[in-house]
């Protein structure tokens, strides 16, 4: 009797820790494979959706030639180059509707999340170099210029042997011919190639020139081309703080506008288009000069002339990475005579990305899934990171 006790006590007590253990454990395991499931969903949402961003061409098809751009013409979104024959190659025209305040239009961030079909989520899109090419020291007096520039790959590893073309735009100034605002003086743009040099075992390189012009050195623009495995990145830096209060550049298929600038500090003097020039993965184009003495339709101002356009036939098909302008506008500082000044764009192209960011933050917390695509735009490889997160309400 004693023993058949026992035994029972010895079961009731088994039973007991087998009956807590279950219900400890059973809803942690549940608890895990929500959150796996979740997880799972999220990615699947993350994978359709960055499809159907880079293979679908949106509709209207080519969509981001809409000029004047209006984003309620939309009906779907796609980045891709409808005249592409291969996968992954996106229109610029496109990319560059995400470029926010762009001037000539974007697309706003709550109906691109419409047009995608992603209420209840957060998404965020940059499209960058696939690799890092810094500026870590720059010298760029009139003309004696002096820079160090540092590869490396996302990670932040050094990247050896990384080719580095450098081009140097610079403008001079000489007198000039004929009466009239703005025809006093005229300035010439000249521009040279550096010998190509190689990133050290540190992933850096020095470049060093002296520049030989034939009159008095105005302003001065770098642009630099790292090669890496035959990827490339293009980038500029500039003699000075990079002019933002002089035009806004933008392109939009074969035809290039500049507008004013909002609300800019002064001088709010006009300003002419002196020179025009592409940079393009086949080289370096003159497209515009200037007349002498200058001519109205050359001008950017607050009045009659708030935009200036030029349209090149099949400038789209040069694969232009970057525009440089040569504007002749009032000179800062206490000395308010006119000079030239270069200036790259459009943004952020010249700081070697398409789009910095583009989309929401996403929160502290919670599920987040990140997704990587190499892809193409005008000629040259960039790394577009998609990111997408489910909204806590």
């Amino acid at each position: 009797m004693v023993g058949t006790l026992y035994d029972y006590m010895i079961a009731l007590t088994v039973t007991g820790v087998i009956f807590i253990a279950s219900v400890m454990v059973i809803p942690n395991m549940s608890y895990v494979n929500l959150l796996y499931v979740n997880q799972q969903q999220l990615r699947n949402i993350a994978q359709e959706t960055l499809k159907a961003i880079l293979l679908e061409t949106g509709y209207p098809i080519d969509w981001g030639y809409i000029d004047p751009f209006d984003q309620k013409y939309l009906k779907r979104v796609g980045l891709a180059y409808s005249n592409s024959p291969t996968f992954y190659v996106l229109d610029p025209d496109k990319v560059q509707r995400l470029v926010v305040d762009n001037p000539v239009g974007y697309i706003e961030y709550e109906k691109m999340r419409d047009l995608m079909g992603l209420k209840g989520y957060g998404f965020n899109i940059k499209i960058l170099p696939p690799f890092q090419a810094q500026l870590t020291k720059a010298h760029l007096a009139p003309s004696q210029l002096n820079f160090e520039i540092k590869v490396s790959r996302n990670d932040g590893r050094p990247v050896p042997n990384a080719i580095v073309k450098t081009v140097i735009f610079y403008t001079t100034i000489s007198q000039g011919q004929g009466q009239g605002e703005g025809a006093e003086e005229q300035s010439n743009v000249y521009c040279i190639t550096i010998d190509d040099t190689s990133t050290d075992a540190t992933g850096i390189c020095e470049i060093n020139e002296m520049l030989t012009p034939p009159g008095q050195i105005s302003d001065v623009i770098a642009i630099f081309e790292v090669t890496v495995a035959n990827l490339a990145t293009i980038f500029a830096t500039y003699q000075s703080v990079p002019p933002d209060n002089i035009a806004n550049i933008n392109l939009v298929e074969d035809t290039i506008i500049l507008t004013m600038p909002d609300n800019p500090p002064p001088p709010r003097d006009a300003r002419w288009v002196d020179n025009a020039l592409l940079y393009g993965t086949d080289g370096i184009t003159f497209l515009e000069n200037a007349t002498h003495p200058r001519l109205n339709e050359d001008k950017l101002n607050y009045g009659s002339y708030k935009v200036w356009t030029r349209t090149f036939n099949r400038l789209r098909h040069n694969n232009p990475v970057l525009l440089i302008f040569n504007f002749w506008v009032v000179n800062l500082g206490e000395n308010p005579a006119r000079r030239s000044v270069l200036m790259a764009g459009p943004y952020p192209n010249w700081l070697g990305s398409r789009v910095i960011q583009y989309g929401g933050a996403h929160p502290q917390g919670g599920s987040v899934v990140k997704l990587q695509r190499d892809v193409v735009v005008s000629g040259m490889t960039y790394l577009l990171e998609f990111t997408l997160w489910k909204e806590i309400a």
